[in-house]
Order: C-alpha cells, then structure tokens, then sequence
C-alpha cells in the first residue's frame, strides 16, 4: 500500500512539474516590455561610419502602424548553427601571432563580450595558397613515420588554443589544400594532380594522425572537409584534384572507417568544398558524390561544403537545390574573399550580407566563414594565388597597426548574437532594396535578429513583432543592425517558510558571486529563467548576470553553498522541481539528491544563506514559483 501511493505521489509530482515548467510559446505577456539589445553598423559616403556599435535599447511594446514588418515565428525551425568565422592560414597566424597588437586583434576576433565572437575557424592541413612556404606534415615517401605538426606549434596552435580560451565555443574544420607530393600521380605539391589509389589508407591515417596531433593540444576537431576547391589545378600553390568517385570512395572505405578507428567517430566529412558553379552552371559534384555506386557515401559523408567565387549574384540558392535531393545532408559555406576589385565599403557590405551570409543562410547553411581572417598591408604574405585578397583584418606590419575590414563587420553581426547550436528561425526578409533578414533561437532560449538595410540611398522603418507586441526601429541605407532579446519566462522563487525569493548578492555578475534570500522585489537579481536539461532537471538562470546556481565543489554535504556560476550543464548545476503540496516545490540537486534549503530560515531574514541539505520535509526547503 505504501508502495503504490509513493508510486502515485512520484508519477502526480513529475506530471505537475511537467505542466508548470512546459516551454511556453510566446505570448504578449512575455513579449511586453521586453528589452531589446541593438549592435549597429552604418555606412556613409560609401564608407563605414558606426562600426558594430553597441546602441540603445528597444522595447516590445503594443504593435504600432508602420507598414514594413518583420515576422518572427519560432514555430518554423531550419537548420542548426555550427558557427562563424574565417580561415586561420598560415599567413593569418604570421602576421596576428607576430603583432604588438596580437591580444587586441584576438580579444576583437574571438571574445563574445567584447569582440565579435567569432566561433568556429577553417583550417588549413598544409601550406595553401596564403603560406610563407610550401609545406605539409610529412614531406619525406613513402610512410608516416615524419610526420609532424611541428610548423603549426610555432604560431598557428598557439593561437588556435588563445582563440579557444576567449570563446570556449569554438570549433576548428580542417581542411587539406593538398596530399603530400609523394602521395600523388604528378609527385608536386602544386599544378593539381591526383591521390594515388594505392596511398588512399594512409592518406586517411594522414587525417588521422593530424586530429590526433591537434588533440594533443587540447584542439579537438570537429569537421574535416576532403578537399579544397578539387576542381582547380593551381599552378603556383598547393592543390589536388579529386572527382566525385574519389571522394566517395575515399570517404566510404578509408577516411571514415580511419577516423571510427581510431576514436573519431564523430568527426564531420564534407565534401565538394568548391563553387556554386563549376564550368559555367551549378556544380554537379555534390550531387554525384553522393549518388555514386549506388549512393554508397550516404553513410560516410555528412555534407557539402561551397565557395563563392563561380556564379551569379543568388548562386546560393544552389545550396536548396542540393538539401532538398539530400534532406539528411548538412550544406556549410565556407569561403569567400573581398579584395582590392571593390573597394566601396558600403557596397562590400551589402553584397556580403547578401551573399556570404543571409542568402546562404536562408538556404540551409550551417554555417559562413569568410578567407584569410587577417593579412597583412601587402596582401600577404603568400606563395601564390590572389595577390590583391583582403584579410577580414589588416595587420600592417611596418606601423604596427591594425585595421577592421568590413569583412569583419558583415560575419560579426551574425557571430555576434548567434551562438553555436543555434536554430535558424523563421523571419519576413523583404528582399533586394529593402530590409533582408535572417533569424535565429539560441540555446539559452535568447532570440537573435539580423537585418540588412539594402536600399542603395533611403533609411527605412520597420517594424520587428513577436508574441503579439512589437518594436519599430530606423535603419539607414547600406547598413545592418543584429538584435537579440530574451524570450523565456522568468520566475521568483519564493521561500514557504520565510516569503523572501532567492537573490544574487551584490547583485554580481562574477562566478562565485553568494546566493542568500532577501525581500521579494521585481529585479532581475530574483529572476530567474528555466533551461531544461533532461529528466525533468532544470538550470536556473539569472536574469541579471546569465550564471547559473550551482552547489559549490560540487559536494554533496549537508549545507554546501549554492553560489551562481556560468553554466558548463554539470550535475550539480541541474535541479529537479518536485511538487510538495498546493504549488510548494522542493528542488533536489541532481548530483546530491539533497534540496535547496534557506538556513536556519526560522530565525533568519535578508541575507540568510542559500544552501543544500538532505530533505527534511519544512517550510525551509519549499518554495514557489512566481512567474513574471
């Protein structure tokens, strides 16, 4: 008997708390008065003025008349997010790593807070076009047995791993601008040629060897694309050609089954990694490669990778094209440069934005990433290709100055309030000469918004509603505004015992900062948002600072402190709501089964602490859940 009525009362609290903690979708009550964060960027005279400028907020408030509207819908989902960002070549990690200015250009390249946030950085398994030298990572025939990564210890790792502790989402793809010499038909490293079909395992171990070198060094990689641009023999700089049986077959009997091999299972291939067009229409080789030997690369290769520079103005919808015949295939963008055959900023913004970003994005990219994230004041240095290529950031190597391209402007907006693991949203995008946009839901449940202004000399207003309220905002011709706003609810918990809510003291921003009780107000320090975990385990997350609670150590004593923290999805920042009676929750920490307790509350007002104790069934570890 006692058996069913605890089964009873469990199956009663996990329905409960089901039904109080469901995600809500977005209702007026949400949306009103709810703050807008505003990055801008503007053009003027053809050049740029304000520069990813933090600006005043904006508020949801009662829908007003302007007739341009941008609808969200966070019913309609797409494609997930894996990142942004650019190439870290060789020449890249040259011209940053030797820098006075090299902290500055990372804190500007990588940090959320205070940069761009750029997450995710394409790079290069060997020397590429933007090398100080020719190189790979085993230069001698006919084995293994020299390779290294040694090159890359100098500046290029160095730099990845500064790159990781300013933006801990980072995620590294690599990608070979070609085979070491003795590996291919031609036996040189430049004009193209094929991989041998007898060296195609141990170009696989190649790859292998390589993310094992990298994971050495705390640089795990997340995606390896096959080949760059194998339709093109450059003569003057490493490349390889390959066809798409070659990369079916590659891929099917020799990279996957190495890297499964060797613990790398979850490691992306991509394939193609080259144009929209190829020879004057749309590329067929993604196509191909997959549909070879009846389709035999469906189970080996994740997706397709594309290049902008064959096609015209709209080629990414290509992309479409390609994710409609292959619905369970990811499509990534990931190159495309600027230069000195467009020097009008404006415009370079514009048709990047177009282009690069929105139009890809809009047409199941997972992610945008431009060329050389730096170069220096002579366009370097190279060994060959492009000599007029723009780097996102010009680091010039004579003043000891740097330059934030426009280049970095058009990919910043978007890492800026886009996190990784995000899902593009649906959003009224007017097209050509109007406001063109592209959405997006983060995994902390924050809303993001970019919106090109791509009237070539009117400023236009527009209207953003969401959740039956809206806001107006003025954007001027040639320019680019990101937003981002909260659209979870948030709640108060209130103590049975005491009636005061849990609090932030400080209130603090920093990891550590103390959790106590203190009189209920309608600050964001007592607000506190619901992000699901799994099992019906919540994170509680402050609206004043993003942190989380978090049982310190983590120990699993009786009275261990709850402080806030940023949140790393562990155990003992996890909490289960469980239904006590009439709307009284206890809140048992995942780790420790124990509960959230106010001590000695009988006794104690403002400022008695917040800590953990094994439930004892009182007032003091009972609380409700006030929405606001």
């Amino acid at each position: 008997m006692r058996t069913a009525l605890s089964s009873r009362r469990t199956a009663w609290s996990g329905l409960a708390a089901t039904v109080l903690l469901c995600s809500f979708s977005p209702s007026s009550a949400v949306a009103a008065g709810e703050p807008v964060q505003v990055w801008l960027t503007t053009t003027s005279n053809n050049v740029l003025s304000k520069r990813l400028s933090a600006e005043p907020a904006r508020n949801f408030g009662p829908e007003s008349g302007t007739s341009l509207v941008i609808d969200i819908n966070e019913a309609a989902t797409y494609q997930s997010i894996d990142g942004f960002g650019g190439a870290l070549t060789d020449a890249s990690a040259w011209v940053i790593y030797n820098s006075p200015q090299r902290n500055a250009i990372m804190n500007d390249l990588f940090s959320v807070a205070s940069g761009a946030g750029y997450n995710l950085v394409r790079v290069p398994m060997g020397s590429s076009d933007f090398a100080r030298n020719h190189y790979t990572y085993d230069d001698t025939c006919c084995d293994l047995n020299d390779f290294s990564v040694n090159h890359d210890t100098a500046y290029i790792i160095p730099l990845l791993q500064q790159a990781r502790q300013l933006n801990p989402e980072l995620k590294l793809m690599a990608v070979p601008w070609s085979a070491p010499a003795w590996m291919k038909f031609n036996n040189s490293l430049t004009g193209g040629g094929y991989l041998r079909n007898d060296l195609y395992g141990l170009y696989a171990n190649y790859f292998v060897r390589f993310l094992q070198a990298y994971n050495g060094h705390g640089l795990p990689v997340y995606a390896v694309s096959m080949q760059n641009e194998p339709h093109y023999a450059a003569p003057s700089y490493a490349s390889m050609q390959m066809e798409p049986n070659d990369q079916s077959n590659f891929a099917t009997h020799n990279l996957r089954p190495a890297l499964n091999s060797a613990g790398f299972g979850a490691v992306k291939i991509l394939g193609w990694d080259h144009n929209w067009y190829d020879n004057g229409s749309p590329a067929r080789f993604p196509f191909d490669l997959m549909s070879y030997n009846n389709s035999q690369a469906l189970n080996s290769v994740t997706g397709v990778a594309y290049h902008c520079y064959e096609g015209p103005d709209g080629s990414y919808s290509v992309q479409s094209d390609f994710r409609n015949a292959y619905p369970g295939k990811e499509v990534h963008f990931t190159e495309c440069s600027g230069g000195d055959w467009a020097t009008n900023q404006a415009w370079n913004l514009k048709w990047e934005l177009q282009n690069n970003v929105i139009g890809p994005l809009r047409n199941w990219a997972k992610s945008s990433l431009y060329w050389n994230i730096a170069l220096d004041q002579n366009h370097g240095p190279r060994v060959g290709g492009c000599d007029n290529c723009r780097g996102m950031i010009t680091v010039n190597t004579a003043t000891g100055t740097y330059t934030k391209n426009e280049d970095y402007y058009s990919w910043g907006h978007l890492a800026k309030v886009v996190r990784t693991g995000a899902v593009r949203i649906a959003s009224t995008s007017l097209g050509n000469g109007s406001i063109e946009t592209v959405a997006f839901k983060n995994p902390d449940g924050s809303l993001a918004l970019v919106a090109l202004n791509s009237h070539a000399s009117s400023s236009l207003t527009f209207k953003v509603r969401w959740g039956g309220q809206s806001f107006d905002y003025t954007l001027p011709a040639l320019s680019v505004a990101s937003f981002r706003w909260d659209s979870r609810a948030y709640y108060r918990l209130v103590n049975r015992s005491t009636g005061r809510c849990v609090d932030v003291a400080g209130p603090s921003t920093a990891d550590g900062a103390n959790i106590h009780q203190w009189a209920c107000h309608t600050g964001s320090s007592q607000q506190w948002a619901m992000e699901p975990a799994d099992s019906g385990y919540y994170r509680f997350v402050s609206r004043y600072s993003g942190k989380v609670l978090d049982v310190a150590g983590p120990s699993t004593a009786d009275g261990a402190n709850i402080h806030q923290w940023a949140s790393f999805n562990s155990a003992n920042q996890q909490f289960k709501p469980i239904l006590v009676s009439d709307g009284w929750y206890r809140l048992e920490a995942r780790h420790s089964g124990k509960v959230i307790d106010v001590a000695n509350c009988w006794s104690s007002g403002d400022g008695a602490n917040i800590q953990q104790w094994s439930w004892s069934n009182n007032d003091c570890q009972q609380f409700r859940l006030e929405r606001m």
